[in-house]
């Protein structure tokens, strides 16, 4: 009753500065403020003392809304004023107090729930209407209604302080963005922002190492998936300068959401290792299709990232997969769709779209080609036996080349020379060099692997002959990349010379003159049937290098039945030769 008796001299203070102001403005301004803050004041004193505690902030926040309402009717600026501060005296009253209220209200609602809403709508409403003057009108709006945001995502932290406090924060900040393209206030898409900044710093801080359920479903699954969904709408939603749209800054929300959807399937699928890659793969294969077809170019970025991350995760995990010589295990049926990906993905790129010159411009198509292939190629590595992955190799050789002439792309061709070295250097490294001559048999060793990887090799001359010449040397070629377009030039030299230097170097020791002298002959004869000068010359130098070491090792180094053997096959080999030089002396002089 005490407090209740105190309202007449709010009244009449109210009254008095009322008076004095309509008298004598002039000389009686102070002494009507002093009556205007004493009334105030007087009555924040009064409903403090007549509301039950938990109740204060409210009485406090529905008296500033009254009085912010009255300054429509009474045009006193410091009304506003006194508004703004009974608002900051319910804030700090429900900070301090209110959040330690957990007895409920009505049905599931806590009062603490209840009553903090209350205050921060009433902010919301200040921040609108309790401006003293026209220019302090973004500051009023700014610091109330960041105060209110403030109460409620705290408000949302003492109530769920779990997994689904970051799709709260996400959602808040998602209706923020709403209200605010719906009224263009400036102070919402900040909010939004921190909001959001909150969201991603909680989700990779607590909800990935989340492991509880709710009716049977991760908490982490569902509530990394709600705040990348928000994630990827708040990047079209929220409200930003045109000059920072045309920088692509507004889809720090999508990569924010593309990284959590990443890191999603990584914690997700940890007790199945090898299907990682498979869901970054198809994670990235879904942004680039989005990205193509609504045209938005960091999408595809954000897809290639996934892919690359996707071709790294097979070295980790999926080459290793399965028991050793098991041919269709969790190696194969992991990788192989990853292949496909690639490959489709590469084919998708239009190249004449407009929309995705940068992609080409940065070589996007270029890279993604090299890692399907260089998916297969590791593939084969662990997939074959040790000994059988150059020829395997090969086939990818010969399979690279034919897609190069199918499809008319010189991608195809420079990959399959890049590779044909690397059947070189891996036979000269591990099956010449790095095992035995015949570890396990004639026809399971060295002689019989490296001649099959040989003859796929050279079959790879029917499509290299076709592409010689086929792309010409752009003008604005760097120097240093010149002598490169060269050599793709002329694929046919690498597709042959390869398997060549293969053969002459796995012959046994003991027939090894008598060998090459074959070799040189059939080189030779090919050297004419293709009209190949190098293949030609090649030939013939091997048959004058059997000659030589006849001379200078066989005939003193030999045992008599090899010495012999030796002899024979190289003059029937230098006598055929002459044979068809002599008959055919006019036709080679020209083709030499």
């Amino acid at each position: 009753m005490r407090s209740f008796s105190a309202l007449p001299v709010v009244v009449g203070g109210y009254w008095l500065a009322k008076r004095l102001g309509t008298s004598d403005e002039r000389h009686l301004k102070l002494a009507r403020v002093a009556y205007t803050w004493a009334g105030t004041g007087i009555m924040v004193w009064v409903l403090q003392e007549a509301l039950r505690a938990p109740w204060i902030a409210v009485g406090w926040i529905v008296f500033a809304v009254v009085l912010a309402l009255s300054t429509r009717w009474i045009r006193y600026q410091q009304l506003a004023w006194q508004a703004n501060v009974v608002g900051l005296c319910a804030l700090v009253r429900a900070f301090f107090y209110n959040y330690e209220l957990e007895q409920k209200f009505w049905g599931p609602m806590s009062l603490r729930i209840f009553t903090i809403s209350l205050v921060a709508a009433g902010l919301y409403f200040l921040s609108q209407k309790a401006a003293p003057k026209e220019r302090y009108a973004r500051a009023i709006a700014f610091l109330h209604s960041f105060a209110a945001t403030g109460l409620l995502a705290l408000l949302a932290w003492y109530e769920a302080p779990n997994g689904w406090l970051a799709p709260l924060w996400a959602a808040f900040a998602l209706v923020l963005a709403i209200v605010d393209q719906r009224f263009e206030l400036d102070e919402l898409p900040w909010q939004s922002h921190a909001l959001a900044g909150l969201t991603l710093l909680r989700s990779i801080s607590v909800n990935l190492y989340v492991t509880a359920t709710w009716h049977g479903i991760s908490v982490r699954l569902l509530s990394l998936a709600i705040v990348a969904v928000i994630f990827y709408a708040l990047a079209r939603l929220i409200r930003m300068p045109d000059e920072w749209r045309k920088r692509d800054i507004h889809h720090v929300y999508s990569w924010a959401a593309s990284a959590i959807g990443g890191l999603l399937l990584w914690y997700e699928l940890q007790s199945q290792p090898t299907g990682i890659a498979v869901a970054w793969g198809a994670f990235g294969l879904v942004l680039f299709e989005y990205g193509l077809l609504r045209k938005i170019t960091q999408f595809r970025y954000q897809a290639y990232v996934a892919l690359i991350a996707s071709f790294a995760r097979i070295f980790l995990a999926n080459l290793t997969a399965g028991e050793p010589g098991e041919f269709w295990g969790p190696r194969m049926y992991t990788i192989l769709p990853l292949v496909l990906i690639f490959f489709f993905v590469y084919a998708q790129l239009p190249p004449k779209e407009e929309n995705t010159v940068r992609d080409r411009r940065l070589h996007f198509d270029v890279l993604l080609a090299y890692l399907g292939t260089a998916t297969i190629v590791a593939l084969f590595y662990f997939q074959f036996p040790i000994e059988w992955v150059v020829s395997s190799w090969a086939a990818v050789v010969f399979a690279l080349l034919g897609a190069a002439l199918l499809l008319d792309q010189p991608l195809f061709l420079h990959q399959g020379l890049l590779l044909t070295v690397g059947v070189l250097a891996r036979g000269m490294a591990h099956n010449l060099f790095g095992a035995g001559y015949f570890g396990e048999g004639d026809w399971q060793g060295r002689y019989f692997v490296l001649s099959s990887a040989a003859v796929i090799l050279l079959a790879s001359l029917f499509f290299a002959f076709r592409l010689r010449g086929r792309y010409g040397i752009p003008q604005n070629v760097n120097p240093w990349i010149r002598p490169l377009a060269l050599i793709a030039g002329r694929p046919e030299q690498v597709v042959f010379f390869a398997p060549i230097i293969l053969i002459t170097l796995k012959m046994r020791s003991g027939m090894v003159t008598v060998s090459w002298g074959i070799e040189g002959v059939v080189i030779f004869v090919l050297g004419l049937a293709t009209r190949q000068r190098s293949f030609r010359l090649t030939g013939i130098g091997i048959l004058l290098l059997c000659v030589a070491k006849v001379f200078a090792l066989d005939v003193w180094g030999l045992q008599t039945r090899d010495k012999y053997i030796t002899v024979i096959i190289v003059g029937v080999v230098v006598s055929f030769v002459s044979f068809l030089w002599a008959t055919y002396k006019d036709a080679i002089r020209q083709f030499l």
